[in-house]
């Protein structure tokens, strides 16, 4: 039979095959392949199942994925974490106040959208927190004027929720975002009924949402409820690629000395000459450059890296290269600062 995994829990996924509701395990060729992701099924997969009662199964293979929203295990660059497969957009939450609205995470979550070949949304929440008139409408002109979607919107009030129910409206769409900006206060205010766990609307980045679920709404359409992160590490993304995301950056970069140019250390910089003429919004360019930072470029390749199974590279194997890179990293630390006390007694 086929389905569609709605929900994981520990080792068993519930499966939603039209008519009934399965609990299911994975086969076990599925849990011990050498993938390069951190779990073989994600929420949103087509599946096919052997059931094994009248509520449960075994998953015997995952279809391919149409669009999937993924990020890089925190401190594991050769292992890729799946949240949510097969749906249509990606609805960025983020809040006014608490927590404050970061650009970065936004920017971020941009990006894995557009590699997972969703269309990103931003949604500015908590807006009747806002201080003074028109404190977020800096980033919301910002983003609009990139082409992207933005809906300004309170839980509390109710404003904006009308304009999010028609953005959701037959489509499948998975939230993200900060811990706390209300991700799960904002669902329930959209469809009464679902009755998702929220925390206190003024608390600042508490977790309430644990697992990732894909529900189904009134008006037509999905949404997948994700928990919370504080941190969200781009996935298959280089550093010589994150400029395309930054429309003023990405125009100028033709114009820089260097072909491949990263705008950083280079000289002849078109993007850097900008920056401190005032071209380019130095806030902008700070998010750009933090992001470029975080990428790092990996020596050993990732299993899905490479096409022949010969030359795939084992797990362990890269597991003993992160081992090597730190132990590196360390030693070279520590060169640094032997040099630089030599340097202060000279």
């Amino acid at each position: 039979m086929e389905g569609t995994v709605t929900r994981i829990r520990s080792v068993l996924c519930e499966v939603d095959a039209g008519d009934r509701t399965y609990s299911c395990t994975a086969r076990g060729r599925l849990v011990e392949s050498d993938t390069g992701e951190s779990k073989p099924v994600a929420v949103g997969d087509r599946v096919v199942f052997t059931p094994t009662s009248e509520d449960e199964g075994i998953i015997e293979s995952v279809q391919p994925r149409r669009t999937k929203l993924s990020r890089r295990v925190p401190n594991d660059p050769h292992t890729e974490h799946i949240i949510v497969t097969n749906v249509d957009q990606l609805l960025i939450v983020a809040s006014v106040r608490r927590p404050p609205l970061t650009r970065g995470i936004i920017d971020r979550y941009i990006i894995a959208g557009e590699a997972g070949l969703l269309a990103p949304i931003i949604c500015i929440n908590k807006t009747d927190l806002a201080r003074r008139p028109g404190e977020y409408e800096g980033p919301a002109q910002e983003y609009a004027a990139m082409g992207y979607g933005v809906l300004p919107t309170s839980a509390k009030t109710g404003e904006g929720i009308g304009a999010l129910r028609e953005a959701l409206r037959d489509k499948s769409t998975v939230l993200a975002g900060h811990s706390g900006v209300g991700k799960s206060a904002l669902l329930n205010a959209l469809q009464p009924g679902l009755k998702l766990a929220t925390g206190d609307l003024y608390e600042k980045g508490r977790h309430t949402t644990t697992t990732v679920s894909l529900l189904k709404l009134e008006c037509g359409g999905y949404v997948v409820d994700t928990p919370g992160i504080r941190e969200f590490t781009l996935w298959d993304i280089e550093k010589r690629d994150v400029a395309q995301f930054f429309p003023q950056i990405w125009e100028l970069s033709h114009d820089c000395r260097m072909p491949d140019c990263v705008h950083m250390h280079e000289p002849g910089c078109a993007v850097k000459d900008a920056v401190q003429r005032g071209e380019v919004p130095k806030d902008r360019y700070l998010s750009y450059l933090r992001i470029v930072e975080s990428i790092e470029e990996l020596s050993v390749p990732r299993i899905t890296d490479v096409d022949q199974p010969d030359q795939q590279v084992a797990k362990k194997q890269r597991e003993v290269s992160r081992r090597t890179r730190r132990q590196r990293q360390r030693r070279q630390a520590r060169e640094t600062m032997a040099d630089e006390e030599e340097e202060d007694e000279v």
